[in-house]
C-alpha cells in the first residue's frame, strides 16, 4: 500500500493548504482549535471482514475504502519516511495519498479527519510537476509525519520542498518548509530552510534535532524560538525521558565498589539533575549492597515528567521497578521486582490514559502494576509466550503481541480475549481506534469489556 512520494515542487504551488488563510501560530499544541474545514467524508462504507476486536464496538463508527483512505503518516522522530503506518494523531486520523488530475498531473495530499465522525478538518495539497509525478527516483516533494509539539501534545508535521525556477538574473533556488499543526488543524509554527535541508532530519517536541554520534546536538525550533546547543550526543538523545527536550542519563561506572550509577542531565543545559549514587535504592536492593558491590540502574520513559527507574545490585539480573520525578530523582512509587535480561531490543511499555496502570516488558516477562500503590496486578508466567505490551487505552483491555501475533488480553488479569487480530488498532485520545486492512480504513469507538 506504500506509494512513492513525488519530486520537486514548482514555484507558486508550495503553499498547498486548502481552505482559508492560515491562522497565526499558537504557543501551545492543545486540541482545542476550531476545525478549519468540515466536509463529510462519507463514501459508501466497506465491510469490515476481520474478527470482532474485544474493547471495540461491533461496528465501525465510520470507514473509508482502500483507494479513498490511501496511506497514513510516518514518524517525525525517525529519518526513514517510507513507513507510513501511523494513522492517528491526538483526537484525529491522518491519511495521505495522491489525487490524479487532468493531463497526468498529480497532487500529494494529507488529510486530518475527526476521529469521531470522519469529517474533514483540514486538507493539505502539494502539486507534483507533470513529468515527475509518481517518480521513485526523484527527491521527495512533501511528507506528513506524526510527532509532538513543545508541550508534549500530539502534532502533525508537514515537510515540503519549494523550488523557484531561474528568472532573469535570479538563479534557481530550493527551500524546505516545515510546519506543525495541532490535531484540530490549527497552525502551531513554521520554518523555512535553504536547499532541501531537513527533509529527513528528526523532529522531536517541535525542534529539529541535529545530533552527531561523537557528541553535541543542535535543536532548531519550528516557528518562533531560539536555537539551542546541547552537549548530548545522538546516543544520549535516544534515551531521553520527561517532557519538552527532557533529560538523559549517562553511566557513572565505579570499580571500588563495583557499580553502574546513573547521572541524569538536563538536555537543554547539560547540568546534572541527580545521580543514583545519592538516591536511596529500594529495600530489596539496598540489602544486597556491600563494601565491594553497589547498585546498577536503568532509566526508561513513562509520561510527562515521570520516568521509570530500574534498580538492581551490580551484576544481578533481579531488579526492582520504581516510578520517579525525573527532575529530581524523587521516588513516587515502588513497583514489582523483575528479572532483567540486560538488553533494550525487546523493551515494551503500555500506560493507561490516567497513568495509574503500566504494563512493562523490561526483562524475561511482562509485568502489570499500579503506579500509585506499586501493587503488582499480574506477571507473565515462565511457561507463557512473550507478551509485548502495545496499548492500554482504558477499556479494560491490554493490546499486545504474543510472540509477534496481535492479541487482546484482560488488562487486570491477562486473560486471553482474542489472539490473531488482523491489524493492531491505533488509538486516539478521545476513545476511538483505527484499523487498516486490505479493504480500507475502519474507525471504531472503544467500549469497556
Amino acid at each position: 500500500m506504500t506509494v512513492a512520494l513525488g519530486v520537486v515542487l514548482s514555484a507558486g504551488l508550495a503553499s498547498g493548504c486548502s481552505g482559508a488563510a492560515e491562522p497565526e501560530a499558537k504557543a501551545g499544541g492543545k486540541e482545542t482549535g476550531k476545525a478549519t474545514e468540515s466536509a463529510s467524508a462519507a463514501p459508501q462504507r466497506p465491510v469490515y471482514k476481520g474478527k470482532a476486536v474485544p474493547g471495540l464496538a461491533a461496528k465501525p463508527a465510520w470507514s473509508l475504502p482502500g483507494d479513498e483512505a490511501g496511506n497514513c503518516a510516518s514518524k517525525a522522530s525517525e529519518e526513514d519516511t517510507s513507513q507510513r503506518d501511523v494513522c492517528t494523531v491526538g483526537d484525529a486520523v491522518v491519511l495521505t495519498g495522491y489525487d490524479d488530475g487532468p493531463s497526468g498531473k498529480s497532487t500529494f495530499t494529507a488529510r486530518l479527519l475527526d476521529a469521531q465522525s470522519g469529517t474533514l478538518r483540514k486538507k493539505f495539497e502539494f502539486a507534483l510537476p507533470e513529468e515527475s509525478a509518481g517518480s521513485t527516483s526523484s527527491p521527495t516533494t512533501a511528507v506528513a509525519q506524526v510527532g509532538e509539539w513543545r508541550d508534549g501534545s500530539p502534532a502533525l508535521l508537514i515537510r515540503n520542498r519549494v523550488e523557484t525556477p531561474a528568472s532573469g538574473l535570479k538563479k534557481a533556488s530550493t527551500q524546505t518548509v516545515l510546519t506543525m499543526y495541532a490535531p484540530s488543524g490549527e497552525k502551531l509554527g513554521s520554518s523555512s530552510f535553504d536547499e532541501d535541508t531537513h527533509m529527513s532530519t528528526p523532529v522531536r517536541n517541535g525542534y529539529l534535532v541535529d545530533a552527531g554520534t561523537a557528541g553535541g546536538a543542535t535543536f532548531i525550533p519550528i516557528g518562533d524560538g531560539e536555537t539551542l546547543q546541547s552537549e548530548a550526543s545522538h546516543v544520549d538523545l535516544q534515551g531521553t525521558v520527561g517532557s519538552g527536550l527532557g533529560y538523559y542519563a549517562q553511566q557513572d561506572i565505579s570499580f571500588q565498589p563495583s557499580a553502574e550509577w546513573l547521572t541524569a542531565k538536563d538536555v537543554r543545559t547539560g547540568k546534572k539533575a541527580w545521580n543514583t549514587k545519592d538516591l536511596t535504592p529500594p529495600a530489596a536492593v539496598a540489602k544486597l549492597v556491600t563494601s565491594d558491590t553497589a547498585t546498577s540502574a536503568r532509566l526508561m520513559p513513562f509520561r510527562g515528567d515521570k520516568a521509570l527507574l530500574e534498580w538492581s545490585s551490580y551484576g544481578d539480573s533481579e531488579a526492582v521497578m520504581t516510578l520517579i520525578d525525573v527532575t529530581s530523582g524523587r521516588r513516587l512509587a515502588e513497583g514489582p521486582g523483575i528479572d532483567t535480561n540486560g538488553t533494550v531490543d525487546d523493551d515494551g511499555l503500555a500506560v493507561s490514559p490516567d497513568a495509574k496502570t503500566a504494563v512493562v516488558q523490561y526483562g524475561k516477562g511482562a509485568v502489570a502494576w499500579n503506579t500509585e500503590t506499586g501493587k503488582e496486578l499480574w506477571r507473565q508466567a515462565a511457561d507463557e509466550v512473550t507478551i509485548m505490551p502495545n496499548a492500554l487505552p482504558g477499556n479494560g483491555v491490554l493490546y499486545a503481541y504474543l510472540d509477534g501475533t496481535a492479541a487482546a488480553l484482560g488488562a487486570d488479569d491477562k486473560k486471553l480475549l482474542l489472539s490473531g487480530i488482523e491489524q493492531m488498532p491505533q488509538f486516539t485520545t478521545n476513545g476511538y481506534a483505527a484499523i487498516r486492512t486490505a479493504e480500507g480504513l475502519f474507525v471504531f469507538a472503544t467500549q469497556p469489556v
